[in-house]
């Protein structure tokens, strides 16, 4: 099997399958489909080089609009020597391309982690650079990052370059809690589409230099509740039994649902999917892209 669609917004974890799948091929193109067309991409895999080497096709930000039809045709007769990677941060399982990719090719659908499994790959990742880490160290790192497996694997590097001996102690001395009270009130004020109480709370956040990752964190899981009490006919109390949540949380999510429709949920629900993918992958100024985010809410 030579063509594949992962959907996921880590970086981590999409290059954890990237490996999989690769088979130390090394030949490798890179593709990002908001910069390319799929005919682009569709050449670039039919292309044999003089050595007919095996080739490695990546394309980042995929998409199922108008355009990723074109695919399809490939898919039907695919070169054989080349393997198809498509990352998208979000798909639409109604799409033609992606009905079709399930059929000639794999999906690998990646969701969010668990704590259980958030805690054995860092500890693989550990053994992997030969660093030993206590189980209180790995529990307080993930409750700072906010079960953000990007972010854990990135405070691990940092770590290292201090001692290969993490404790829970060396990660209360340079881990920080990345999410304090100033940022629980800039997170409800853009969900509550408050401007009066974004413009300096988002100015106190910059100032500050706050973290612009595990914020986006927990802006998502704010809006992802928000959807839900948009969506699901149920009571706050059923919800939050369901969900594992205070009824309280559950109650605000659904007064704030009232300012959005389903279909402007949804879009901030990708919009904040492709900022993460953004805030790992490029060199843009994060501040620059989460201000840029909160303009287009």
């Amino acid at each position: 099997m030579n063509n594949f669609l992962i959907v996921t917004n880590s970086y981590n974890l999409f290059n954890e399958e990237l490996n999989k799948i690769s088979n130390n091929i090394t030949n490798i193109i890179n593709f990002n489909y908001d910069e390319t067309t799929p005919g682009e991409i569709i050449e670039e895999c039919n292309y044999t080089s003089l050595l007919d080497e095996d080739k490695l096709v990546i394309v980042k930000h995929f998409k199922t609009d108008a355009l990723s039809k074109e695919l399809i045709k490939y898919l039907e007769n695919p070169n054989s020597r080349t393997k198809l990677v498509l990352n998208a941060l979000e798909i639409d399982k109604r799409n033609a391309f992606y009905k079709k990719i399930k059929e000639k090719g794999k999906v690998i659908e990646l969701g969010e982690l668990k704590p259980s499994e958030l805690s054995t790959k860092i500890n693989n990742y550990c053994k992997t650079k030969n660093i030993t880490i206590d189980y209180n160290a790995v529990n307080t790192l993930i409750m700072y990052s906010l079960n953000n497996y990007d972010l854990c694997l990135s405070e691990i590097d940092k770590l290292s370059v201090i001692t290969n001996k993490i404790t829970e102690d060396i990660i209360n001395e340079y881990t920080p809690k990345l999410i304090g009270d100033e940022n629980f009130d800039l997170c409800d004020a853009i969900t509550s589409q408050n401007i009066k109480k974004i413009v300096p709370l988002l100015k106190d956040f910059r100032d500050t230099k706050s973290e612009v990752i595990p914020f986006v964190a927990l802006l998502a899981s704010q809006y992802r509740l928000i959807y839900i009490t948009k969506t699901v006919n149920k009571s706050p109390e059923t919800l939050a039994k369901e969900l594992s949540v205070h009824p309280y949380r559950l109650k605000l999510a659904k007064e704030k649902a009232i300012k959005y429709t389903k279909e402007e949920l949804e879009q901030i629900l990708i919009n904040i999917c492709e900022l993460d993918y953004n805030l790992k992958t490029s060199n843009i100024d994060p501040y620059i892209l989460l201000e840029n985010f909160i303009m287009h809410i």
